[in-house]
């Protein structure tokens, strides 16, 4: 038998006038093939071609000449003949989709390619219904098919090498970008990890942990166009159920949460209806939900992202298709902003481990196993960016500065405080250790963004009080601050770099002050801020004099003179960060809020630091003055070193009452 090429390809029938069926005709027609279109009456063709005439109208410049390659007709085997590849698209019923492929086995020439467009039977199954199992093929289209240009080529049991070649060549003479199913599993790629990222979503909602519009808005904060209930209303809520029906008689281990079926009951199937997780202002008409960005740190989207993690091991592991294809699959066909596999990497395969433990433990559904994949590429070091290698490789740079570390992942370096056990409190080799590293990354052109942290418990607790109480004059205090602190503090202050920090426990003193100086803040819940120095007999220099341009005169002074310490939702309404989020999402908040500057130009942003440093010299840099030569003096009066001594020792000065 000679074997269809590409180059012969000229009649394509698509069987079934669907959403899905209309569309294929479509894009085939658009790509100057002559199409048939079959379905069982004249109605459904009539209102298909005239939603492709609509949809024409808007993509492309001369809709006439594509509706000239396209006709159609009621009788199926009719508009079969002669064809060099069909598209069957008729509705998910197995015995529908056999009846279909037995006609086409009787009619179609002997090389061309059967193709299915089942997003969720097997092709084995479908290709039992013919003498030529070789020649049948899934080629999946995703909806809307004129706009997503995702094609998942799916081989059956039997499938020729050559037939899924042709359909991956087809594919890309209609404008997709095709990914390669190696094996015929229930779901394919992208239903089976859309499963397991919806289903975490509809669990936690089901379970009245959290609302739709917090899970949906967490979605977006990491990028997501659309929030998993938005898509699911989007899609049909009664296509995503039948694909969970289609795949737990597969014997995958599917559970169907209750809210869903709740509404399937109620026949309330999204946009479709008019009604589904949310309502829309009519039946069948797009509109979006009214998503509340300030609720985006309420849920943890990683979850999420956690569960279509283990799906995706779960593929690779089985040689289904390849972590390429996998991610090419999901940014395409499901608009997501990076491939599962790639936001795995950037959380940590450690993490992403952990929160699937975590998932196990706390509902006992089977998909938050840890997949031994996972487990093994922990156990190699295989964590993702933090490591240099996960799933892919990556830019990675570690050097130690003193008793700061310094971590370069992809386009962000991480400057870590790293005295744990002294709280991180800064000493002069801390100072020098912070100057160096953020001079490493400025020196840098692929850093795009700094963040800084502390190891341990803390974030810091401010200078090193012994390393003070030791200076034996108030000039070794001034060639401190001008030598050593200051340098670093200009180094943070001016850096081109947006700066985050990162706080995750205690920021009291010039750790404070730290938080006070990025450009950007994150701080993890428990976290406590604070400006003790008066309490001990000295002042907070960089408060006082940079303070003013981002805290009012009431907080700052409140800080100032009370020692009382501030939450993390304090120091957040306070403007001394900008979030304050729950302690497991702190990291990944920091990052996100890192990356996400990275819209901008580095120069701009450069200038925008340069003016900004500019306006602040101007306003404080005179005060900044004043305020080292008063601290030092302060230090050395008898007030001053009273206050050190009794803080060394664990005893309060004599003036609290």
């Amino acid at each position: 038998m000679s074997k269809l090429e590409l180059n012969d390809v000229e009649a394509v029938t698509v069987v079934g006038a669907g959403t899905m069926g209309h569309g294929i005709a479509q894009v085939f027609a658009t790509a100057g093939y002559e199409v048939t279109l079959v379905d069982i009456a004249e109605e459904p063709l009539e209102a298909a071609m005239e939603k492709v005439e609509e949809s024409l109208e808007r993509l492309v410049d001369d809709p006439a000449a594509v509706l000239e390659r396209i006709e159609t007709t009621t009788d199926r085997k009719a508009g079969l003949e002669g064809a060099d590849v069909m598209v069957e698209a008729v509705p998910e019923n197995i015995d529908l989709k056999e009846e279909v492929f037995a006609d086409a086995d009787a009619v179609l020439p002997e090389e061309a390619v059967l193709a299915t467009n089942t997003s969720t039977l097997p092709i084995t199954e479908i290709a039992a219904a013919t003498d030529r199992p070789e020649q049948v093929v899934g080629m999946h289209f995703s909806n809307p098919v004129p706009l997503i240009p995702i094609v998942e080529v799916i081989s059956g049991e039997e499938t020729d090498e050559h037939v899924l070649d042709i359909t991956e060549a087809l594919s890309e003479a209609v404008g997709k970008t095709s990914v390669r199913i190696e094996k015929d599993v229930p779901g394919f790629l992208l239903n089976r990890i859309n499963y397991a990222f919806w289903n975490e979503a509809l669990r936690r909602v089901d379970e009245g942990e959290f609302e739709t519009e917090a899970i949906d808005a967490a979605a977006q904060r990491l990028d997501f166009p659309m929030g998993p209930f938005e898509v699911l209303d989007f899609s049909g809520l009664d296509v995503f159920h039948m694909v969970c029906q289609s795949m737990r008689e597969r014997d995958v281990p599917v559970r169907i949460p209750d809210c869903l079926e709740e509404l399937i009951d109620a026949e309330r199937y999204g946009m479709k209806t008019g009604e589904g997780f949310y309502e829309y202002p009519e039946a069948g008409t797009y509109a979006r939900a009214d998503i509340p960005r300030e609720r985006r740190y309420e849920y943890d989207p990683y979850c999420m992202i956690a569960s279509a993690v283990n799906e995706a091991a779960w593929l690779l592991a089985n040689d289904v298709t390849t972590k390429e294809d996998i991610d090419t699959a999901m940014e395409l066909g499901m608009s997501w902003p990076r491939g599962p596999l790639e936001f795995a990497d950037e959380y940590g395969i450690d993490r992403v481990v952990e929160t699937l433990e975590r998932l196990h433990e706390e509902s006992g559904w089977a998909q938050y196993e840890p997949h031994p994949l996972l487990e093994s590429m922990v156990d190699d070091g295989k964590l993702g960016q933090k490591t240099g290698e996960g799933f892919y490789e990556y830019d990675h740079e570690a050097a130690t500065f003193g008793p700061v570390e310094y971590e370069k992942r992809e386009y962000l370096a991480y400057i870590t405080l790293n005295r744990p056990g002294k709280l991180n409190a800064i000493d002069e080799a801390s100072w020098n250790g912070l100057r160096n590293a953020l001079e490493r990354a400025e020196g840098d052109d692929d850093v795009r963004a700094t963040v800084l942290r502390g190891a341990g418990d803390a974030f810091s607790a401010g200078d090193d009080i012994a390393e003070m109480q030791a200076w034996e004059s108030a000039s070794e205090g001034q060639e401190f601050f001008d030598t050593v602190a200051l340098p670093a503090v200009e180094a943070l202050r001016t850096h081109s770099k947006p700066t985050v920090a990162l706080v995750d426990g205690v920021a009291t003193g010039a750790g404070c002050e730290l938080a006070l100086l990025s450009d950007l803040g994150v701080a993890a819940e428990g976290s406590q801020f604070g400006q003790p120095e008066a309490t001990i007999g000295a002042l907070p220099p960089l408060l006082l004099a940079y303070g003013a341009t981002s805290v009012g005169k009431k907080t700052m002074l409140e800080l100032a003179m009370t020692g009382d310490l501030f939450s993390a939702t304090e120091a957040a309404d306070a403007g001394l960060v900008n979030y304050a989020v729950s302690a497991n999402q702190a990291p990944d908040v920091a990052r996100e809020l890192a990356r996400s500057t990275t819209a901008s130009a580095p120069g701009s942003v450069a200038a925008m630091k340069r003016l900004w440093s500019g306006y602040e010299e101007e306003l404080a840099a005179a005060w900044l003055d004043e305020a080292v030569d008063d601290l030092t003096d302060q230090l050395r009066t008898e007030e001053g070193e009273h206050g050190l001594e009794a803080f060394l020792e664990g005893e309060s000065p004599r003036w609290e009452r």
